[in-house]
């Protein structure tokens, strides 16, 4: 049970206007990885053209030499090389290949591995000039840690890449840089570094699907209930359901998902002209999607004819709930802090004036013990010591 050193404000009464501001998240698992051989999701040929062949889900770049190569030009329409000033010590940040890979909106990549086909330059007497060494960083942090590196000679060969666990559930373009160093040029050779392929290997999945903000604002005989979904997935099923007990749930409105989208918001009405002897009603959302079993969000309780109500906040598995009547519209921001005054999250959500319930993901382990302080617009504030639940 939560334990309260102090109680809230007392809060002005708004009769039949109540708002629920909760954000949860309905994860539908839609491919499993474990299960699915990995396919190529960019691959760069280098005949004649700087442009290469995205996966499914993906847009890839062009493939080209930083402007700090002299000179880039392809051999023969089949292969492609930069040439000149290759450094003959340690590898040149200016100096490398680049490409990226972008998962298409609504998607996510998991990059499994990298094949690069390349070799230096085979001019000279003897046979054999520019880099002996080459290396693959990537802008997840910058370029400034080498994922992979390795010798190559003059002649081709395929120098596989496994970058790991970062390069899983990427939601925005990586982009890869691969330099030359170390280099030799024998008399009448040409210091190139010689490219034939690239190709990246890995898997593109929809995104889960999450609910957002999901509200509800009642009147007199009306509940207006607002909803947000990200990641949609098309002919899946959004299900507003109603109960007067929490336990039977019936359906009260149904829409159908049109597209795949980053973001949708929805809007519908529940009449009650047939339920005024009930004080209280539950809501929730029900998705049915076209691959994965239904998922259900958490219940939220309508309250009718609430006078003003103190606030109450506990935690509870790793969700923050707050309920109670708040005297103003506006922007109102929770504070989790330990019971030494060190702060932990910092939430902020949208109420109406009057009788709200509001569940909020936390996103981190509670602590025992720990103080919420509630503020918002016009002054209003208030604390309270709880224990985790």
């Amino acid at each position: 049970m939560t334990k309260t050193r102090h109680t809230y404000n007392r809060l002005s009464d708004r009769k039949y206007h109540i708002v629920f501001y909760i954000a949860f998240n309905l994860t539908l698992v839609l491919l499993l990885q474990g299960s699915l051989k990995a396919q190529n999701i960019g691959n760069w040929t280098f005949n004649n053209t700087l442009t290469g062949t995205p996966g499914s889900f993906n847009t890839i770049s062009t493939a080209d030499f930083s402007a700090g190569v002299p000179t880039h030009s392809y051999n023969g329409g089949t292969e492609y090389f930069g040439e000149n000033g290759w450094p003959s010590g340690a590898l040149n940040t200016a100096m490398y290949m680049q490409f990226s890979l972008t998962p298409s909106a609504g998607y996510q990549l998991d990059i499994s591995s990298l094949v690069l086909t390349i070799r230096r330059s085979n001019t000279g007497s003897p046979a054999g000039a520019g880099p002996n060494s080459w290396a693959l960083r990537s802008s997840l942090d910058g370029f400034t840690t080498t994922i992979a590196s390795g010798s190559m000679t003059y002649n081709y060969a395929n120098y596989t890449v496994t970058p790991g666990s970062s390069f899983l559930n990427l939601y925005g373009t990586v982009t890869f840089r691969l330099y030359g160093y170390n280099t030799t040029v024998n008399p009448g050779g040409n210091n190139r570094l010689v490219i034939d392929n690239i190709t990246v290997k890995g898997l593109g999945y929809l995104l889960p699907v999450k609910l957002g903000a999901f509200t509800a604002a009642i009147t007199d005989s009306r509940v207006n209930i607002s909803y947000t979904v990200y990641n949609t997935e098309k002919n899946s099923l959004y299900l507003i359901e109603r109960s007067p007990d929490g336990i039977n749930f019936s359906t009260v409105h149904t829409t159908e998902e049109t597209d795949n989208t980053a973001e949708k918001k929805y809007a519908c009405t529940d009449d009650l002209p047939l339920l005024n002897s009930v004080s209280q009603l539950f809501y929730r959302v029900r998705l049915i999607s076209q691959s994965a079993a239904p998922a259900y969000s958490a219940s939220i309780v309508v309250k009718r004819n609430i006078s003003a109500l103190p606030v109450k906040t506990f935690i509870r598995n790793n969700q923050l709930y707050i309920s109670g009547t708040l005297p103003n519209d506006g922007v109102y921001q929770a504070d989790v802090y330990t019971t030494a005054g060190q702060a932990l999250r910092h939430i902020v959500f949208t109420a109406t004036a009057g009788y709200n319930t509001c569940t909020l993901p936390l996103n981190m382990p509670a602590p025992a013990s720990y103080i919420i302080h509630l503020s918002g617009n016009k002054g209003y504030s208030s604390a309270v010591l709880s224990v985790n639940q």
